[in-house]
């Protein structure tokens, strides 16, 4: 007992840290007439509850030029939801108000802009 303690520098277990779970991260930025916003919101924290998705960050801003607002939605996605997310973003730009739709990782590279 005494010389596997004055030894635990050669216990490989004890010596490496556990690996951290890589958490893919993206941010959902829509951009809308401010009178539906909320509306769309709900749409998709709807869907996104529906897909077991978890926000982390929500950021809202209005704007006065052509009453517009934004939302910033951040979230951890799986890479097996990865193209669910990319349906859920199309379909929420086909509504009338919204007039951008940015999806892009958090480290800011640009997966789709879709414009309305």
């Amino acid at each position: 007992m005494r010389i596997k303690k004055l030894l635990q520098f050669l216990d490989i277990t004890a010596a490496t840290p556990p690996r951290r779970q890589l958490r893919p991260t993206y941010r959902l930025t829509i951009v809308s007439l401010s009178s539906t916003l909320n509306t769309l919101r709900k749409q998709l924290y709807y869907e996104l509850q529906g897909l077991d998705l978890r926000v982390s960050q929500v950021q809202v801003s209005r704007t006065d030029v052509e009453q517009l607002a934004c939302t910033s939605v951040t979230l951890i996605c799986p890479p097996h939801l990865r193209a669910t997310l990319g349906a859920i973003a199309q379909r929420l730009g086909q509504s009338a108000d919204v007039r951008r739709i940015q999806w892009e990782t958090a480290s800011g590279s640009a997966i789709a802009v879709l414009p309305a």
